[in-house]
Order: structure tokens, then sequence, then C-alpha cells
């Protein structure tokens, strides 16, 4: 009985996390604070928050692949933990607010169709980064997690 008890208690804090390991890049596009929620993919978003900033999450935010095929991934909390060598500093999480459809991620992509691209904000991207990771691109695990770890 105490063991089905404590069973039960530890599935219960257990997120389904599958992690999957992706190519971060930083996109100017999502760095603006003013820039109206009406004007990217998840725009459904605009019916609580106004613009970027007014997001729980801002500057944290980007673009996942799959989100005009999936509009639910909307507003959705990604965690992103970066591999070296970058790999020193604690996760970030950030809210999907866009579809990663941009020119440089479709000129990566068409290099190599088996990479998966993550783009986020100038400022997510320094926060995942630090000064001594000259980088322009890292690559992290990424879990999508609970909207709350987000502010959502």
């Amino acid at each position: 009985m105490k063991f089905t008890s404590v069973v039960t208690l530890l599935s219960a804090f257990a997120l389904p996390a599958f992690a999957e390991s992706v190519f971060v890049v930083q996109n100017a596009n999502y760095s603006n604070p003013n820039t109206s929620l009406s004007t990217v993919t998840c725009s459904v978003l605009a019916q609580d928050y106004t613009n970027f900033s007014s997001l729980p999450a801002f500057p944290n935010i980007g673009g996942i692949p799959g989100v005009n095929a999936n509009p639910t991934l909307c507003g959705s909390c990604w965690s992103l933990t970066p591999a070296p060598p970058c790999s020193s500093l604690t996760t970030l999480y950030f809210t999907v607010v866009g579809d990663n459809s941009n020119d440089l991620i479709n000129a990566v992509q068409s290099v190599d169709a088996n990479i998966t691209i993550y783009d986020i904000s100038q400022q997510a991207y320094g926060n995942l980064t630090h000064a001594s990771c000259k980088v322009d691109a890292v690559y992290a695990e990424a879990t999508q997690v609970d909207a709350s770890m987000c502010g959502m």
C-alpha cells in the first residue's frame, strides 16, 4: 500500500519529457518589444497580450518548426539546455510565438534536412549563451514543459 502511494505521488510530479537535440539560432524579428502579436504565426495570443513585451517570458520568445501545422503549440513553453561549448549555463525557458520559417533556417535545412532549428530573440540567445561562448548558433536539448515555467 505504501509503495503504491509513493509511486502515485512521484508520478504526479513527472512530466512526459522527451528531449530533442536542436540547433538554436538568434532571430532579430523576435527582439523588438513593441512588435504586435497580431503579426506573428501565433496571432491568437493577441487575445490576451498586445505585443512581445507584454508576454510574461519576454525576451525569451521564439519560433519552432510545425506551428503552422499545429497551432496548439502557440504559447507553449520550451526548455533549452545548451551543449558544449556553451554548456556551463542553466536551462533557458522560452515561449513559442511563431513558426521558424525564415530564410536563414530554410537555407540551413536545405543543406541538411535532418537538422531541427529553433530560433529565439537576440536577448534570449544571449541568455542561453555566455560571454566566453562566441558562436552564432548552438546545439541544445529542447523539451516542452508546462506553460507555467514561462509564466503563462
